[in-house]
């Protein structure tokens, strides 16, 4: 289902509904489940809408998702806003649900409170959505906000290099958290603090990947493009400081076959060879044999039967897969 808040869409997946049904039948009764499911659904959208509305005075144009896990706000254009902004935003989302949680008190010390049981389990669930669920969300573990917020912050202080710490922190805060929820018998946020935990392990261990491939992805345009210009040292000079282990192999294995195919246009026969040797199963039977055959047309035989020898080499089974 598709709405639209003003300028802002806002796209409700089948799946956050099912939660929310999931999540009020303790309540048992239908009434009390369906005021539960409309509790729930104007909540996070009020905590999306308060990460949109500052994330659009910082001239951005969000967009907004409730699904399975609650609800996500993203941004059309995916600028960088800066470590500050970034943390105002985060903060935005909690802070508006502590609002519309204060709204309510005060409208019941002016005697606006709901009368009646349906009503006063209606005004009790709103405010334990609001204020708790607000709360949970400040916990500094990723992806809650409060984890978003850690992240920035560190990211602000260590020049962009907070990430490892960031997880770090999710990762302590989040076998914390299970601890808790298997001694208060909470069966269900124990599985979500597990899922979270489990989540933040694997993106600690591709930090150091995400960090390599950002400048190796640069550098592989800009490599393609001095290529067409038949500008071998140039593709060389870009791509041969960031052609690093830590990046992902498919990365790896498009920057590998630009970089040889520069050195072989340039005749640097004495850094070409040992490095096809190195990365032969990377670059591929058929990238190698272009380059024989590129080879033997610039007249270096000798060469080209050196690339030939590594092709037909005996190689392990998984070689060239």
């Amino acid at each position: 289902m598709l709405l639209r808040l003003g300028s802002i869409p806002v796209r409700v997946r089948g799946p956050f509904l099912f939660l929310a049904l999931v999540l009020g039948a303790r309540l048992q009764r239908p009434d009390l489940i369906a005021i539960w499911v409309g509790i729930v659904f104007v909540s996070v959208l009020v905590h999306e809408l308060g990460h949109a509305f500052v994330g659009k005075v910082f001239g951005l144009s969000p967009q907004i998702e409730l699904h399975g896990m609650g609800g996500t706000t993203s941004w059309v254009d995916g600028r960088d806003v800066g470590n500050a902004r970034s943390v105002a935003i985060s903060l935005a989302g909690p802070f508006a649900g502590f609002m519309l949680a204060g709204v309510l008190l005060l409208a019941s010390r002016f005697g606006l409170k709901p009368h009646g049981l349906v009503g006063a389990k209606a005004f009790e669930m709103a405010l334990e959505v609001n204020l708790s669920w607000g709360i949970f969300n400040l916990m500094p573990m990723l992806p809650l906000d409060g984890g978003n917020v850690v992240r920035s912050t560190l990211n602000g202080l260590t020049k962009g290099r907070g990430e490892k710490a960031a997880r770090i922190i999710s990762i302590v805060t989040g076998g914390l958290f299970i601890l808790f929820a298997a001694l208060s018998s909470q069966i269900w946020l124990g599985a979500l603090g597990a899922f979270f935990t489990w989540a933040n392990i694997q993106a600690y261990r591709q930090v150091d990947t995400r960090a390599a491939d950002a400048p190796l992805v640069q550098a592989i345009e800009k490599a393609y493009l001095a290529l067409e210009r038949h500008d071998g040292n140039e593709a060389i000079g870009l791509l041969r400081p960031v052609i690093v282990d830590q990046a992902s192999e498919d990365l790896r294995a498009i920057a590998l076959r630009i970089y040889s195919y520069a050195l072989l246009i340039e005749g640097m026969w004495d850094e070409l060879l040992p490095m096809l040797q190195k990365n032969a199963a990377l670059i591929g039977i058929e990238e190698m044999t272009r380059y024989a055959t590129t080879a033997r047309e610039l007249g270096k035989h000798d060469e080209a039967a050196k690339i030939d020898a590594l092709i037909l080499r005996p190689r392990k089974a998984n070689d060239f897969a």
